[in-house]
C-alpha cells in the first residue's frame, strides 16, 4: 500500500528517534489496519505512549491519528490552516511541559528553545547530507548548463527564492525570477529557450498553483527541480529533481533556514561547475559596479 504517509516516513526514517522508529516501523507494517486502531493501541503494540504516537504523527505532518486515517481512506486532504498550526504548536508545548512535570526535563530536555535549536541544527546537517547526493549534483549541473534558469518561490518562500535568483544572476546569464503576475507563467512555461531549467520552491500549506505549475511543466516536458519539505504529499508524483528539506523545528512557523542553507550550497557547487568561464563574467560585473558607483565605501 503506497501512500504519501509511507513515502514521508521512509524518507525521514534514518533521522527519527528510537521511539519514533518503533512507532514508524509498526505503522508502516500495519497500514491496512490503522483505520481500526487508536493511538493508545498503537502505543501498547510499540511499547511507547499515546503522547509519543501523537508527537511522531505531528513530526511527519499530521495533526493526529484521525488526520492520517482520513488520508488512508482516500479522503481529500485539507490544507494546513493557521488554526492547525496553532493547535500543533500548543500541543507540542503541552507535551514538553508534561514531560517536565513528570521529572523528565533533565538539563535542557524541558526547554523548548533548546529543543528547537537541536531540531534546527539537525535540519541544517540534513541539508549538508543532501548536498552529497546525486540529485543535488544533478540540479547544480543543470543550473550551470541550462540555456536559461527560471526561479519560482511560492508563498513564504518568495523572499529566499528571490535572494537565490539575485546571487545566481551574478554568476551566469539568463536567470529569471518568475513571479506569475501574468497569471499563466508564460515567461517560464513558454520561454522558447531550447533548454531551460525551472526551480520551484513551496512548503506547507502547499499552494494549488505550485502543484498545477509542476503538472504544466511535466506536460510540456520541461525539466525542473522541486524544493519542498518532507511532508509534501504530491512531491513524488512528478518526474523532477526532488529535494525535500526538514523545516519543522518546534516553532510557531516552520524554519526557512534549511532552504537558505540549501541555496547557498547550490551556489557554491554551481561556481565549481562553471570553472574558469565564470571569471570573465565576474570581472564585467565588477566593472559595472565601479562604473555605476554601486557601493558606498
Amino acid at each position: 500500500m503506497s501512500t504519501a504517509f509511507a513515502h514521508t516516513v521512509e524518507a525521514s526514517f534514518a533521522t527519527l528517534t528510537p521511539t519514533a522508529k518503533r512507532i514508524a516501523s509498526y505503522m508502516l507494517a500495519n497500514l491496512e489496519r490503522l483505520g481500526l486502531e487508536t493511538a493508545d493501541q498503537i502505543a501498547q503494540q510499540t511499547g511507547t505512549s499515546g503522547i509519543s504516537v501523537g508527537r511522531f504523527l505531528r513530526s511527519v505532518g499530521y495533526r493526529n491519528l484521525d488526520d492520517l486515517k482520513r488520508e488512508l481512506r482516500g479522503a481529500q486532504s485539507r490544507p494546513w490552516f493557521i488554526t492547525d498550526r496553532l493547535d500543533a504548536y500548543r500541543s507540542e508545548r503541552d507535551d514538553i511541559n508534561d514531560n517536565g512535570a513528570n521529572g523528565n526535563a533533565a538539563g535542557d530536555a524541558g526547554d523548548p528553545s533548546a529543543r528547537s535549536l537541536d531540531l534546527e541544527l539537525d535540519a541544517i546537517r540534513y541539508v549538508y547530507q543532501l548536498a552529497q547526493g546525486e540529485i543535488f549534483a544533478r540540479i547544480a549541473q543543470r543550473i550551470a548548463e541550462a540555456d536559461a534558469v527560471f526561479i519560482l518561490g511560492i508563498q513564504s518562500t518568495r523572499g529566499i527564492s528571490n535572494a537565490f535568483y539575485s546571487y545566481l544572476e551574478y554568476l551566469r546569464p539568463r536567470v529569471f525570477y518568475s513571479d506569475g503576475m501574468s497569471g499563466s507563467y508564460v515567461d517560464s512555461l513558454n520561454s522558447e529557450f531550447a533548454s531551460p531549467y525551472l526551480i520551484v520552491t513551496d512548503t506547507r500549506a502547499y499552494s494549488r498553483i505550485a502543484r498545477r505549475y509542476c503538472e504544466a511543466a511535466t506536460r510540456r516536458e520541461l525539466p525542473f527541480a522541486l524544493v519542498t519539505d518532507l511532508y509534501c504529499p504530491w512531491a513524488r508524483e512528478f518526474p523532477c529533481d526532488l529535494i525535500q528539506v526538514k523545516t519543522d523545528v518546534g516553532q510557531f512557523w516552520d524554519s526557512l533556514a534549511p532552504l537558505t542553507c540549501l541555496f547557498n550550497l547550490l551556489l557554491t557547487s554551481i561556481v565549481e561547475r562553471l570553472g574558469p568561464a565564470i571569471d570573465q563574467r565576474v570581472a564585467r560585473n565588477r566593472e559595472l559596479q565601479r562604473e555605476l558607483d554601486q557601493f558606498d565605501l
